[in-house]
Formats: C-alpha cells, sequence, structure tokens
C-alpha cells in the first residue's frame, strides 16, 4: 500500500495537505512544525480515533484542533486492488472522526468490507497494536514493549495461523481457575479439605486406607499395562531400526555399484588418452603455441620493416655524389689538394743584389766622374722598388693559392662527413634486416615444428586433428574426460566406504533376515528403555504402597458411619483436585509451549535484527539475542559478552531498537500489503557513519514498502539529495 495524498484538520493541521510518492519520503520539518502530529494523522485515519481514552493526552484531547473546528481527515492511497480514498468526518462530539467511508478514488462508489474499525486491519493486514509496535515509530518511541496483539500475530506466524490466542491471556485466564480452586489457605480446594478432616476426625483410619488401596490398585494395573505395552514398543523398534539399518546398507550397495559400473566405463572410454602429467605438458605447449605464432608475426613484421629501413638507407647512399668511393681514397683524396709550388725567389734576390751594386758602381763612377750621381741613385731606388714589388707578388700570389686549396679541401671534408654516416647506417641497416630475416625464419621453423610435435603427440588420441583450434579442443575434451574419470572414482571410493561402513553395522543374521515392513516411526531404542526403566520403578513402588495399604486395612476394624458423606466430599475434592491437576498441568504445557515459541521466534527474530544492527553499526556488533518481553542485548562481533541495551549509549540503544523494529516489520508485517514506514525523528541520536547506514538500509527497504521519515534535520536531507526513489519535501 502506499499513501497518494494527505488532507486533514487534527492538532496544528488546519486543512494542511500533504503529498507523498512510493518509495522513502524525506519530510524535513524543524522542531513543533506539526512532523509528530501528521505521524498521528495516518495513524489515525488507518485505525481511527480512540474514544475510550481519558484525560488531556488523550489523542481526541491532544489533537483537538487549535482552531476549534471539528477533526476531519482525507487520505487517499494506492493498494494491489487500486486507489482508494478514506474520509473520517465528525459528526457527533462525542465520536471525533467518527463517520468514515471508504470509496474508489475518482468516483462515490464504496469499497466493499472495508469500515472505519477495520480500515487498518483490511488495508494492512495487521491490527492495531502490532502496526504501532511494529511500523508505526513515534517520536521518541524506537523502544518494543509486549502486547497480546504481537504476541498473537508472532505465534500465527510461526505456529498454526491462528490470531486469537496469546500467551498471557491464557495464562492469566488459567491462574484465576487455579487460585479459584487454590490459593495458599484459601479457594474451593482448601476449604474442601477442611471439611473432610473434620470428617475424618469422625472416621477409622480404615476407610482412607481402604481408598487409598483401591487407588493404588487401579495405578499397580495401569502401570503394569503400561510396563507390557512398552516392551512390545521396545522390541518393534529394534527391529525397526534394523531393518532402517538393513535398507540403508542395500541401498548404499547398489550406489555403490553404479556408482563403480559408471568409474569403469569412463576408465575404458580414456583408456587412450596420456596421463594427467603428459596431459598438463601438452596443454601447456598448446597455450605457449599461440604465443609463439604472435611473436612469429610480429617478428616477419619487424622483418618487413628493416628491409624497408635498409632500401631507405641504400638509395640515399647511391643518390650522394661521393658513392661508390670507399672512405681511404676519399681520405687520400683530400690529402692529395695542396697549393701550388710558390715563384721563384730569384727576381727579388736579384733585385735585392741589384741595388747594393748600383750603389756601389754608382760611387765609383761618380768618384771617376764618368757618370752623373743621380743617374745611379735613380737606378738604385728603381731596384729597390722592383725588389718590394716582386715580394708582394709572391706573397699574394702564395695566399691566393692556400685559400683555393683550403676551399676545396673543406668542400670534400663536409662532403665526406655527410657520405660516410650514410654509408654506415645503409651497412647498418642491411645487416639489421639480414638479422630481422634470419630470426623470422627461425621463428616459424620453431612454430612449424612444435606444431608438427603437438600433432603428432595429439593424433595419438585424436587422429582427425589437423590445426592448432583443433588440438585445443581435443586437450580440453581429454581433460574434461579425466576429471569426468577422477570425479567418478572418487564417488565410487566414497560409496564404498559409505557401504563397508553400513556393512561393519549388521551381523550376518540381520543380513540373511527377511525383510520387515517398516510401521509408522517410533520412540527411539534408548527413549523407550529410558521410560520402561522409570514405569518399572513407579511400578515397584506402587506394589510396595498397594501391600502396606492391604496389610494396614486388615489389621484395622471397618466404620460405615458419615462413609456417604466422606465419599462425597472425596469425590467432590477429587473432581477438583483433578481440575486443579488439569489446570496446573495445562499452565505447564502452556509454559513449555511459550518456551518453544519463544525459542522458535526469539532466534529468528534476534538473526534478523542482528543483521540490520550490523549493517547499521558497520559490523561493530553481530548477534542480538531478545526474550519474549523483548528485553534486548547484543553481542560485539568477536566477544561473546552480550551488552545490555541499558548500558549501551543513547545512540546505540536507539539503533539496536530501529534494528529490532525493522526485524519484527519483516515478521510480522504481511509483505503482500507494502505496509508504509513510518518513522519520526527516530534517527536524531545516530551519529553521520551510521546515520548514512541507516539511510542506505531504509532506501534498500523503501523498494519493498513505502517509507515516510520524518526528520528536524538536514542531515538526511543532505545525504539523500539526488538519489534514486527518493522524494524529499519540506513541510
Amino acid at each position: 500500500m502506499d499513501i497518494l495524498h494527505l488532507t486533514g484538520v487534527f492538532g496544528r493541521l488546519d486543512r494542511s495537505s500533504l503529498d507523498l510518492s512510493p518509495g522513502l519520503n524525506l519530510l524535513y520539518a524543524p522542531n513543533e512544525s506539526g512532523k509528530s502530529t501528521w505521524g498521528a494523522f495516518i495513524r489515525t485515519m488507518l485505525y481511527g480515533l480512540s474514544t475510550r481514552e481519558r484525560g488531556p493526552m488523550a489523542d481526541k484531547n491532544r489533537y483537538a484542533p487549535w482552531n476549534g473546528a471539528p477533526l476531519w481527515g482525507r487520505m487517499e492511497l494506492r493498494t494491489g486492488d487500486g486507489d482508494y480514498t478514506l474520509l473520517r468526518e465528525t459528526r457527533r462530539a462525542a465520536a471525533p472522526m467518527g463517520e468514515f467511508s471508504c470509496v474508489y478514488t475518482g468516483t462515490a462508489t464504496p469499497v466493499s468490507g472495508i469500515t472505519g474499525q477495520n480500515a487498518g486491519d483490511v488495508l494492512l493486514g495487521v491490527p492495531r497494536e502490532v502496526f504501532e509496535r511494529s511500523a508505526f515509530i513515534g517520536q521518541n518511541a524506537l523502544t518494543v514493549e509486549q502486547d497480546a496483539e504481537l504476541e498473537r500475530r508472532i505465534a500465527a506466524l510461526i505456529t498454526t495461523g491462528e490470531e486469537d490466542t496469546s500467551y498471557t491471556e491464557s495464562y492469566d485466564r488459567l491462574k484465576r481457575q487455579l487460585n479459584r480452586r487454590r490459593h495458599n489457605k484459601t479457594g474451593l480446594i482448601p476449604a474442601l479439605e477442611r471439611d473432610i478432616d473434620q470428617l475424618r476426625a469422625a472416621l477409622r483410619e480404615v476407610d482412607a486406607l481402604n481408598d487409598q488401596a483401591q487407588q493404588s490398585r487401579r495405578e499397580v494395573d495401569a502401570l503394569e499395562r503400561r510396563a507390557v505395552e512398552l516392551q512390545q514398543q521396545a522390541a518393534q523398534s529394534q527391529a525397526q531400526a534394523r531393518q532402517e539399518r538393513l535398507n540403508a546398507y542395500r541401498s548404499a550397495e547398489q550406489a555403490a555399484l553404479a556408482a563403480q559400473s559408471r568409474a569403469d566405463a569412463l576408465a575404458a572410454d580414456t583408456a587412450t588418452l596420456p596421463d594427467s602429467a603428459s596431459l598438463t605438458l601438452l596443454e601447456g605447449q598448446a597455450a605457449a603455441l599461440p604465443g609463439e605464432l604472435s611473436a612469429l608475426t610480429e617478428k616477419r613484421r619487424a622483418a618487413e620493416d628493416a628491409e624497408a629501413v635498409s632500401a631507405r638507407a641504400q638509395e640515399a647512399l647511391t643518390q650522394h655524389p661521393l658513392y661508390p668511393a670507399a672512405e681511404p681514397e676519399l681520405r687520400q683524396r683530400a690529402a692529395a689538394i695542396v697549393p701550388e709550388k710558390a715563384p721563384s725567389l730569384f727576381l727579388p734576390i736579384f733585385s735585392g743584389l741589384l741595388i747594393p751594386l748600383c750603389v756601389t758602381l754608382a760611387f765609383l763612377l761618380q768618384s771617376k766622374g764618368a757618370l752623373p750621381f743621380w743617374l745611379f741613385m735613380g737606378m738604385a731606388a728603381l731596384g729597390a722598388v722592383a725588389t718590394v714589388f716582386a715580394v708582394r707578388v709572391r706573397q699574394q700570389a702564395i695566399r691566393e693559392r692556400q685559400r683555393f686549396a683550403e676551399t676545396q679541401r673543406t668542400a670534400l671534408e663536409e662532403q665526406i662527413a655527410e657520405y660516410l654516416p650514410l654509408r654506415q647506417q645503409a651497412a647498418d641497416a642491411e645487416d639489421g634486416a639480414r638479422r630481422a630475416r634470419l630470426a623470422a625464419e627461425e621463428s616459424e621453423s620453431s612454430c612449424r615444428r612444435r606444431l608438427r610435435e603437438l600433432l603428432a603427440q595429439v593424433c595419438t588420441f585424436a587422429p582427425a586433428v589437423t590445426d592448432l583450434s583443433g588440438v585445443q579442443l581435443a586437450l580440453a575434451d581429454a581433460r574434461r574426460r579425466q576429471t569426468a574419470l577422477a570425479d567418478a572414482r572418487q564417488q565410487a571410493r566414497e560409496a564404498a566406504l559409505y557401504r563397508d561402513a553400513l556393512r561393519a553395522q549388521l551381523t550376518e543374521q540381520e543380513l540373511s533376515a527377511p525383510t520387515v515392513s517398516v510401521s509408522a516411526p517410533l520412540p527411539s531404542g534408548a527413549e523407550l528403555s529410558a521410560e520402561l526403566a522409570r514405569v518399572q520403578t513407579m511400578l515397584t513402588q506402587e506394589r510396595t504402597r498397594f501391600d502396606t495399604l492391604t496389610g494396614r486395612i486388615r489389621a484395622l476394624d471397618r466404620s460405615s458411619d458419615l462413609e456417604a458423606q466422606l465419599a462425597q466430599k472425596q469425590e467432590q475434592l477429587q473432581a477438583l483436585q483433578g481440575e486443579y491437576d488439569a489446570i496446573a498441568l495445562a499452565m505447564d504445557a502452556l509454559s513449555q509451549a511459550n518456551t518453544v515459541l519463544q525459542n522458535r521466534f526469539s532466534p529468528a527474530l534476534g538473526a534478523r535484527a542482528a543483521e540490520i544492527f550490523s549493517h547499521i553499526t558497520g559490523g561493530r556488533y553481530d548477534r542480538v539475542l531478545l526474550s519474549r518481553d523483548f528485553s534486548l542485548s547484543a553481542e560485539p562481533a568477536g566477544d561473546p559478552v552480550g551488552r545490555s541495551v541499558r548500558l549501551l549509549s543513547q545512540g546505540a540503544a536507539d539503533q539496536l531498537y530501529l534494528a529490532v523494529r525493522l526485524a519484527i516489520c519483516d515478521m510480522v508485517l504481511p509483505a503482500d500489503r507494502r505496509v508504509p514506514l513510518i518513522l519520526d525523528d527516530a534517527l536524531v541520536t545516530f551519529d553521520d557513519e551510521r546515520l548514512h547506514a541507516a539511510l542506505d538500509y531504509l532506501l534498500k527497504e523503501s523498494q519493498r514498502r513505502q517509507i515516510l521519515l520524518f526528520t528536524c534535520q538536514k542531515r538526511e536531507m543532505d545525504y539523500l539529495q539526488g538519489k534514486g526513489n527518493v522524494t524529499v519535501t519540506e513541510l
């Protein structure tokens, strides 16, 4: 069931409306904003407003509208049968919200079977008390209290399905009946006993002894019949146990033969297969071969790349102007480039010698007076100029020849420096291509050889295999068949061991004995022996008592005065005592049944609560223990010492109570009704980490049922913002 829309005049709500969605509804509002009022309004719309409560805290007074208007409410909801609209109005002041109607939404057609008294029971499948102690978690009301309705619901879930029985109520009724018959020194039985005592004062002891003797005789007869019955059951139980062992042995023997036959058949089928070690070796070779083939592909690609690189390097070399000269030849060519021979020094030397000669001749001739002095001086000057000019021309020629030779050598050396690396690169590339080809050829040869060897070995048991994929399939099939054979042999060994173990429990006489039909199950032999011993002990004691009473009766006189009255009183006492014993026995049986019931529901409820509590606390606690009155304790993970809820912090205690509440919801709420879960400020004491864990659990739970989470904090809104299946509403 999903609640879709609410409108009401209820407490502080004045025609206020609230739209809800399936999934998790986070309803944020500060304190005193009406969160608790909305929760009480939903409960009232489903189960009505109790008019029997009195006092200012009664709901009819507590939620009286602040505006003075009469109480009124409208709820629109969706169920598996359609959309319903519930309306509760106040026509009489003595019956607030006493007028009820339930129609199909959008129509005036009433929904049959739903009244103001049973609306919550029909729509949710549980009475008000169960809803309030499971899915309705009001403010400061996380704790779970014992309640007869919740007790009936839990009892119905784990026993017969009847919800009209409560242990507490039944036990109280029996207690009152028991006290009416005897309570300390009061009651019907003590009064009757006092009357009998007075009568017995007037009777002889023989009357009482006679009655006791007759009772003892009946007890002896009953015990004798019971002893014979137990002896017969013990014999039947032994025969039945013997036949069950024999049947089990024969079934085990057949199973062992079948398992051995299957193992033999599989062994014959796998006779041609290699042993496990050889098969493992072949599997390793087959698994390695694809990698080698992949490596071969890479080597071929590398060889092709090396050939391309070698071709490019050779092409660059052949296009160089120095190709195909070798390095020594080029070095000799560069060394041969030298300047031409310098001009002769004869002219400068002759000019240098001519000048002093001319000067000398000038002096000689001047002294003889044959030629003028200036002529000789001019000739000397001309010789000096000619000498200087000749020297300069020679130096200039030397420099030009050296410059030309240097330029040619530099150009040639640059070409050599460019040419030699190309030559080396071409040689290296050719060598690399050669090595790559050799590596690819060797790898291809290795792969072919390995594949041939593998095919040769696999064809011994799979002749049709011709390629690697066939090898792999054949090896996989061989491994599967070997595994099946190993499993079959293990099963055969286990079946044989089980058969032998059962055989050891049987004798040859039991094996050859005829088949005995197995009747209905009987108590175990130990139980029957213990019961027979107890009955025989009681029979011995009762016979002794009967003999004693008979002897005393024979030794005493008999009187019939007041015998009729005493007999009447005794009959009354016997009847009352029988009723008392029956009631006491019923109370004991009820207590034992209650204990059994508690032992059945407490572990289941505790286990579910432990799962939720462990999730909320991040694995801090892994066990939750609770009694039938819902007294709680928790055990930390790895610590067997339980912690009572009273010893936990407020936050941890609230988390434990919430876990139990959610577990109760899982157990008692009908899954097909999708009962909404209402929480009012139930997480305020949680720290951030456990709050997030609790919200994650509620978010997961919202996939199964609608959840209304009222809160006065924004932590929940911040964490759930943007998550799917969440509707955030600020009131």
